[in-house]
């Protein structure tokens, strides 16, 4: 069922009061904003399923939170004043659901706020029927997008290559992938290819009949589901052409026996190789990476995607405190800030463990930057040659600004005059680095 959660988001606040108070005695929980800046802040927060917006606000065009809104889980109606109709009907093709003209017809309006509930919660009993899409956590573009094609990528009866750095989060992906689709009812089978023989690895994909004692591969094992290839860079040449044949026969042969199995399962191959490049240097089966690769997945780094930091650090710490009965403990507005810029090397392992040692650490008492102990690594890793030129130019621009901006309160004026700089590229910086919330003065 969808909560019937709503955030205004109208700069004229008898407007917004009036709107608060009509919906409220509609049956729902409304929460309001007045500017853009505490509109963004508060969906990050929470996930709203509806959202009330007027496009004109004092500090942007409301148009901007779409940037944050993915429109399968929440449904935008906009409003707009006489003369912006245009603007309203671009929105709609940014992922709004509907606009509204002002002066506001409350009628129309609470009827396209139940319509809204109605389509999503016939999203979420259609296409997510297990609430599977709520564990993808994030505000990220990349998770908006993910959250929209997965159940239809799920659907799909194509096997899936999802690439990505270490820790990244590929074989969750994989198994959301496995719980959206069709082949649910069957079984999920996770083979970590690499540290094997080759041997032992052949016998646990396929099976195995040597020395009379029978081992079932996961092949069998997943017949009708999922098997999960974790590493699949590290399969050897001989076992490179032996899945390639199978994937085109859909049949196999375990080690010592005779009898040709059926293989009906789906092929999920996790990568943090560049598979391509390799293919072309002859290192990897060319032709079983066109067959694995039948659906592309590219999951980008926690650094990339930073929207993503705090809404999953915030999960993790809620998960493991509530498990272990512990506190939660308070990260302090700093800590956030500092986090959001961090580098994490090892992606959402690194964050994962991060919550674990602060929920052990730090039960019900506030947080601090020099608690982490993440200082010197986020430092030192900038300056190591892991990133190409253009990469370490941005970043080194987005902490110089931010510490900029920062120091100088959110003054946009002072910060051109301290860093030499034409007010007009600072204020283009800004928004390049996604650092609106460091404007505290725009004078």
């Amino acid at each position: 069922m969808v909560l019937k959660r709503l955030l205004i988001v109208e700069d004229e606040r008898e407007t917004a009061e009036n709107l608060k108070k009509l919906c409220e005695f509609e049956g729902f929980s409304v929460d309001t904003a007045y500017d853009l800046k505490t509109a963004v802040e508060k969906f990050k927060k929470h996930q709203y399923p509806l959202v009330i917006l007027d496009l004109k606000l004092p500090d942007g065009c409301g148009v901007e939170l779409l940037e944050y809104i993915d429109p399968l889980r929440t449904k935008v109606i906009v409003l707009t004043a006489h003369g912006t109709v245009e603007t309203a009907v671009s929105s709609l093709k940014k992922g709004a659901f509907e606009y509204l003209q002002k002066p506001i017809n409350f009628k129309v309006l609470i009827k396209y706020l139940n319509r809204a509930l109605n389509e999503l919660g016939a999203f979420s009993e259609e296409n997510d029927p297990n609430g599977v899409l709520k564990e993808l956590i994030g505000n990220s573009p990349f998770v908006r997008k993910l959250r929209e094609t997965l159940p239809q990528i799920a659907m799909e009866n194509k096997n899936v290559l999802i690439r990505g750095e270490e820790g990244v989060g590929k074989t969750f992906v994989g198994t959301l992938i496995h719980k959206l689709s069709p082949r649910r009812e069957f079984k999920l089978v996770k083979v970590v290819v690499g540290g094997k023989s080759e041997h032992k690895l052949e016998a646990e994909l396929f099976g195995s009949t040597l020395k009379g004692k029978e081992k079932i591969g996961a092949f069998e094992i997943a017949n009708g589901g999922t098997v999960i290839l974790v590493g699949v860079e590290n399969l050897p040449p001989k076992l490179q052409q032996k899945l390639n044949e199978v994937l085109e026969t859909k049949s196999f042969y375990s080690i010592g026996d005779s009898l040709r199995k059926r293989f009906n399962s789906r092929i999920i191959a996790t990568t943090s190789a560049n598979l391509y490049k390799m293919a072309k240097e002859g290192k990897f089966n060319q032709d079983l990476l066109f067959k694995l690769g039948q659906i592309d997945i590219e999951i980008p780094p926690l650094r990339e995607r930073r929207e993503d930091i705090i809404p999953l650090l915030e999960y993790y710490i809620n998960k493991l405190a509530e498990e272990n009965g512990y506190e939660k403990p308070i990260l302090s507005e700093e800590v956030t800030e500092f986090l959001e810029s961090y580098h994490f090397p090892a992606n959402i392992r690194e964050l994962k463990n991060i919550a674990e040692r602060l929920v052990l650490l730090f039960k019900g008492k506030i947080v601090n930057i020099s608690d982490l102990g993440l200082g010197p690594k986020n430092g030192d890793d900038l300056l190591k040659p892991n990133k190409t030129w253009r990469e370490a130019k941005r970043e080194f621009e987005r902490e110089y600004l931010k510490r900029a901006l920062i120091e100088e309160g959110g003054n946009i004026r002072r910060v051109s005059e301290r860093i030499k700089l034409d007010i007009s590229n600072v204020y283009r910086k800004i928004k390049e680095y996604g650092l609106e919330k460091y404007i505290k003065n725009k004078s």
